[in-house]
């Protein structure tokens, strides 16, 4: 399903400062300093509903690019395209870091194209313990040790490596933990980097534990009105379109012509005319 755009933009508000100045060094990148989040949609390439990508303004003035990967990349070709047209958008230098969910532990870095050398990171997340960094999580919520570090361990856990604890039970875990957290702002951006980052790679019973479980935070409250509004005002707008449409038949039984009912509801002359064809 599309996620509608004011929740894309709900999400991004939160992005931005979900992203702590060296938060993201426990999974070893190092040296993002986030300014903005930027839009990912750009007019030549065309990105596919799988793959979940994150574009940002860092502080150094250049354009930081994250996507995730569930399937190892076999040549670079696809970033490198997407890569060029932010570059020629923004007309700042990229760094792109790949982040690689599942067995896989290798892919290219590098893609040699003769009149240019192109290159990026690559993060396997599960080289990383999960075990561990939940138990250093959980340790420093306890006695009030938590830091911006924390935020990234909490929010990226459920694609690391586990050995005493079962993916499900992984992430009965993090909610739980989600929940416990006593600072509502930190509550909001572990949230956002959750639904943000790797929403798309849950499956639907994950989706569905993850909306259950945090339904009474404020981002997630915030994102069901918003498509509340969104749904009403379909409604209303469909309730209205319904409304003209049966005037204008009205209107065309009557005898009037297509010109005078356009000037009456204000209807497009040609689905007037579409309206006209069907009465008979």
């Amino acid at each position: 399903m599309t996620m509608p755009r004011n929740v894309k933009d709900i999400l991004a508000k939160h992005l931005l400062g979900a992203f702590p100045s060296e938060g993201l060094e426990v999974l070893g990148i190092s040296d993002v300093h986030v300014v903005r989040t930027l839009p990912t949609e750009l007019d030549c390439v065309e990105i596919r509903q799988e793959f979940t990508v994150v574009v940002l303004e860092l502080a150094n003035d250049t354009i930081f690019h994250m996507e995730f990967q569930t399937t190892r990349e076999p040549a670079l070709y696809r970033f490198l395209l997407y890569d060029v047209q932010l570059s020629m958008k923004f007309r700042r230098k990229v760094r792109t870091v790949i982040l690689y969910i599942g067995d896989i532990y290798d892919a290219p870095t590098i893609l040699d194209i003769g009149t240019a050398q192109y290159s990026v990171e690559n993060v396997y997340l599960m080289e990383f313990d999960g075990d561990g960094a939940l138990e250093t999580v959980e340790r420093h919520l306890v006695t009030g040790e938590w830091t911006e570090q924390d935020r990234i361990r909490l929010a990226f856990a459920l694609h690391m490596r586990y050995a005493r604890q079962t993916r499900s039970e992984a992430l009965d875990r993090i909610l739980d933990i989600t929940k416990r957290i006593p600072d509502k702002y930190e509550q909001n951006y572990v949230v956002a980097l959750i639904l943000g980052l790797s929403g798309r790679r849950l499956s639907e019973i994950e989706h569905s534990c993850l909306k259950e479980a945090l339904k009474m935070t404020d981002l997630i409250k915030e994102i069901v009105d918003e498509i509340a509004n969104e749904v009403a005002k379909e409604v209303a707008t469909k309730t209205r379109m319904e409304a003209l449409h049966e005037m204008a038949k009205k209107l065309l039984t009557l005898g009037d012509g297509v010109d005078k009912v356009a000037d009456v509801t204000g209807l497009p002359k040609h689905e007037i005319e579409e309206i006209r064809k069907n009465l008979h």
